[in-house]
């Protein structure tokens, strides 16, 4: 039997890892110390529209991203592809396909890529000599495994690993790589609460020329709660290396249009940039629509006076 007692063990257990590493001085003061900040920017249309409060939600081939565990989730063959004009000239891709193996647990790949737009080069004078393109990349694969023989209280969950090769380029070029794990409890009360926990880009430090920069290592805690079989909302806890801790939380609600056609409506709040952009940050909206496994998602995401950035994406399970 679940009781209330053995949840709060499990919300403990999931959230430890956040929560050392909160103590442990992941500070504002460390801002600017971590190298391939792409890596922090969010996928999928619905994630972000929901504030990016995704760890404990993620299902279909954005775990990959999110949470490696959620690839458990997926029950036969999933993709997804993301576009997004970004901040000035620069745009940001993102595109993933999992696959459940049956016995063998789920596996799956993906591909992430910031382009930063063409730079003019200039010398010393402000002559100009020449233009060059920034751009940052990673190709993941993972894999992930439903929990059993645990006990009432992790049985049905799942784990999972990633590994990621990052590639960036300025006017040299730096590689590494890195692991993301996640771990993502049984559904709770009635099949309503979910729990998750990731450690995501450990390892690895990318090196341009001289100087090595780490890599922006990330500790969320989420939970994702259906209200009602149509409304959904979710909140994590993140700690970041480089950063401040930060808070997360995203609600949806899913409508039935004609045919097999249905309709999602979608807000967030994110409080990542809360100090570090002027104007209009943090909240999120947007929409989706779908039919019969195959959706198409949008995301509003503001970051005040740098400018807005629009997701789009578009999801298949089949």
């Amino acid at each position: 039997m679940i009781t209330l007692k053995r949840i709060l063990a499990a919300a403990f257990a999931l959230s430890l890892l956040s929560g050392q590493v909160i103590a442990g001085g992941f500070s504002s003061a460390a801002k600017g110390t971590a190298a391939g900040q792409f890596l922090q920017l969010g996928v999928g249309g619905r994630a972000m529209s929901m504030g990016g409060a995704y760890t404990a939600v993620t299902d279909d081939a954005d775990a990959l991203y999110w949470n490696p565990a959620g690839l458990a989730q997926v029950e036969k063959r999933a993709a997804t592809f993301m576009h997004a004009a970004y901040l000035e000239s620069s745009f940001y891709d993102y595109a993933a396909y999992a696959q459940n193996l049956g016995a063998y647990g789920s596996f799956g790949a993906g591909f992430q890529y910031l382009n930063a737009g063409e730079i003019t080069q200039t010398d010393a004078g402000y002559n100009e000599t020449g233009k060059f393109t920034p751009y940052d990349l990673s190709v993941s694969a993972g894999y992930a495994r439903k929990l059993y023989g645990l006990g009432s209280l992790l049985e049905g969950g799942a784990l999972g690993v990633s590994i990621k090769y990052i590639r960036s380029h300025i006017l040299t070029t730096a590689q590494t790589s890195a692991l993301d794990f996640g771990l993502m409890s049984p559904e709770y009360f009635d099949r309503k609460l979910r729990m998750a926990a990731t450690v995501l880009n450990l390892g690895g430090t990318l090196k341009y020329r001289d100087t090595s920069e780490n890599l922006p290592l990330t500790f969320k805690a989420g939970g994702a709660y259906h209200i009602t079989s149509r409304w959904l909302a979710s909140a994590d806890l993140a700690a970041p290396r480089d950063n401040n801790p930060y808070f997360a939380a995203g609600t949806e609600y899913q409508m039935p249009l004609t045919g097999a056609w249905n309709v999602a409506g979608r807000m967030g709040y994110n409080s990542q940039t809360l100090n570090d952009v002027t104007g209009m940050t943090g909240l999120c909206v947007g929409a989706g629509f779908g039919t019969r496994g195959l959706s198409f998602d949008y995301a509003f995401v503001p970051y005040g006076g740098l400018g807005i950035t629009n997701r789009f994406s578009v999801s298949a399970r089949f």
